[in-house]
């Protein structure tokens, strides 16, 4: 199947290359012999956008996580503390290619190996917000949350020597499924939060160019207000609409005050407006 290519650690640009069954196989029970990683391609299983960002100097999509669009396999990194039997024994029921690392054995920790899951259904990339990226930790706590980001690239089987230690399992079993934890609604529900906060971050640096946002992040504030200090947040809150953000009576007076305080807050944006 064709997968994305990055040529090597420091490469600007990728593409894609036809990774066939057999070339594979071949692959993963033969790995390269390369003198430092460094030199090592890597990999993503998944493909590009339909519009990608160009690297000027190569005229290739830039290797940046917003040119990846979906991904047919979860590619994690076990560096250590987690022992290969251990993970044959609790990921038995997956479908798995399982190698070590590069520096499997000439670090201290442990065994050192990568894995890719086969995916029933693509993941998309955009989806991989925070909330999506624990659920995938969640699956396999043993890794580095950097593996859940997008753009995470994979290298190659490979040794540092003909006779350096190397292992590697090719399991059969089901493909890992996230179909029924609805990522597409989370992400969507994430990205609605964020722009909310955003936007009372935003209206809180530059009032002036956001009354809606400014006008949001107040009644948050009013509706979180607590007993004995309501009379004392309206007033600050209200001077702030008044003097830094430049709102009108009427705008003011359309947002709910803080419980129990209708009276006082009419005519405090009387006496203030």
């Amino acid at each position: 199947m064709y997968c994305l290519l990055k040529p090597n650690q420091y490469s600007a640009w990728m593409t894609y290359t036809d990774v066939t069954t057999d070339g594979w196989n071949r692959l993963i029970a033969n790995p390269r012999v390369l003198p430092s990683k460094d030199a090592a391609p890597l990999l993503i299983w998944g493909r590009m956008c339909d519009t990608v960002e160009i690297d000027p100097e190569s005229n290739r999509p830039r290797c940046i996580g917003d040119n990846v669009d979906k991904l047919y396999a979860l590619q994690i990194d076990v560096d250590g503390g987690y022992p290969i039997e251990w993970f044959e024994r609790d990921y038995s029921k997956y479908s798995y290619q399982l190698y070590t690392s590069y520096s499997h054995t000439f670090k201290e920790g442990g065994d050192r190996y990568r894995v890719i899951f086969p995916l029933a259904e693509p993941l998309y990339v955009r989806h991989l917000v925070r909330p999506v990226k624990d659920i995938l930790h969640d699956f396999a706590p043993m890794v580095d949350m950097t593996c859940y980001d997008k753009g995470h690239w994979q290298i190659i089987p490979c040794i540092r020597a003909k006779d350096a230690p190397y292992e590697y399992r090719q399991h059969d079993g089901k493909r890992l499924s996230f179909k029924g934890d609805n990522f597409a609604k989370i992400a969507e529900e994430y990205s609605e939060v964020a722009e909310a906060r955003r936007s009372f971050a935003e209206a809180d640096r530059d009032p002036s160019a956001n009354h809606g946002g400014a006008l949001e992040y107040v009644q948050r504030i009013f509706d979180d207000a607590k007993e004995g200090e309501r009379n004392r947040t309206m007033y600050a809150k209200l001077m702030w609409l008044r003097d830094g953000v430049g709102c009108t009576a009427t705008e003011v007076l359309a947002l709910r005050p803080p419980a129990g305080s209708e009276d006082e807050y009419t005519k405090m944006v009387q006496r203030l407006f």
